[in-house]
């Protein structure tokens, strides 16, 4: 009996042991993957992103200097115009009777500047027979041979011819002033009467017209517009809003690319001509950005105006700069991984981390960084050199020993 306890005794150890032994072999133990990613010496170029929306180069805004109602178009979206052709007629009725009662007034000035003429003859006429009866009266006077009452006399109708003379030219120029105020009141009823008729300053294509036939237009306050004429289609210009932060490094000339939702997954190229000044505030946020205005041809005129663009634009540019991997800079440990090898969650610090690691656990490396691209970022300081292999990515996979 001792001998069978015995054996099974040892039969159950066997297998224990042989259990511990299978669970042991087949327990996972954990394993670090690591991707590293090089710190490099080369270019950095900033790209800038910005919407824009597509404008004609030349845009001429047709409005009216009278008011009135619009009684026909000679135009319409897309219509092609000439200089001088008309585009647009007004009610010219009013303008027109207006010229008629101007021309009136012109005729009246004119008869009252010739009936001034004459009086002015007459009396010049009455003084020269004064002047004559003076003289004569003088040399009577001398020789005693009529009373000084006479001469008095003659010399008192003398100054009265004088004075009369006097009046006549006065109601001269009075008549002259009141003939050229009537006749530049024909000439602006005249030019009122012609501005009823709308003409396309520029040869061109309507690309707005705001007004229909009936409507009233006031040009008292402000004149309205009637027609938007762009000039040419064949190259056309695209305002794109940068924000502040961008501006660094765009220049004219700079190359420019850009999509529109018209053509999805077709890019058009340009360059920058100018950059405004002037800057441009959201009216709702403290956004500043600034205006880049960039040509583009568009000999096939499939870019039309208002068309919105998602510019893409080439910026500040570092060309011998120690480049940390984006993806570096994104990294931090996983806090599965640091338990795995039994390391503390790091703090967090202010500033900028990368790490390296060394097999057995993770190294911070404090950078300062400048301009970033894509790809890189500028090393501004730090201990990094070219060739530092830096964690990109951190993950556990278990093997069975």
């Amino acid at each position: 009996m001792r001998v069978r306890r015995s054996t099974w005794i040892g039969s159950a150890f066997g297998a224990a042991v042989l259990v511990g032994l299978t669970g042991w072999a087949f327990h996972a133990r954990p394993e670090v993957q690591i991707e590293r990613a090089e710190v490099t010496a080369g270019a950095i170029t900033r790209r800038v992103v910005a919407t824009g929306t597509v404008q004609p180069v030349t845009a001429v805004q047709v409005g009216t200097q009278v008011s009135g109602r619009v009684q026909s178009l000679e135009a319409d979206f897309n219509s092609i115009v000439h200089a001088g052709q008309v585009i647009a007629r007004l009610d010219s009725s009013l303008y027109e009777a207006a010229l008629e009662q101007a021309r009136a007034g012109q005729r009246l000035a004119d008869a009252e500047f010739l009936q001034a003429q004459a009086d002015l003859m007459g009396l010049r006429t009455g003084e020269d027979d004064a002047r004559t009866k003076l003289a004569r009266a003088q040399q009577l006077a001398a020789s005693q041979l009529i009373p000084n009452a006479d001469l008095d006399a003659a010399r008192i109708a003398m100054d009265e011819a004088s004075a009369d003379v006097r009046s006549g030219e006065a109601r001269i120029t009075q008549a002259e002033a009141a003939l050229a105020q009537a006749k530049a009141g024909v000439d602006q009823a005249s030019i009122d009467l012609d501005h009823t008729i709308i003409r396309s300053p520029i040869d061109g294509i309507v690309v707005a017209r705001n007004v229909d036939v009936g409507q009233t237009l006031a040009a008292s306050v402000q004149a309205p517009v009637l027609f938007s004429i762009a000039s040419d289609f064949k190259r056309v210009q695209l305002q794109a809003d940068v924000d502040e932060s961008d501006i660094d490094g765009l220049t004219a000339g700079e190359p420019a690319s850009f999509q529109v939702a018209s053509y999805p997954g077709e890019t058009f190229h340009g360059s920058v001509t100018q950059l405004r000044p002037q800057a441009v505030a959201e009216e709702t946020a403290t956004v500043v950005s600034y205006t880049a205005i960039i040509d583009v041809a568009n000999p096939d005129e499939r870019l039309r105006p208002g068309m919105t663009a998602e510019v893409a634009l080439r910026g500040a540019r570092r060309d011998n700069a120690v480049r940390i991997p984006n993806s570096a800079l994104a990294f931090r440990p996983p806090p599965d991984v640091l338990k795995a090898l039994g390391e503390a969650e790091p703090s967090i610090k202010d500033g900028v981390e990368v790490w390296e690691y060394d097999g057995q656990m993770f190294t911070p490396i404090a950078v300062h960084t400048g301009l970033a691209d894509d790809t890189w970022t500028e090393l501004v300081d730090g201990s990094l050199r070219p060739g530092d292999a830096l964690v990109t990515r951190a993950t556990l996979r278990t093997r069975p020993l």
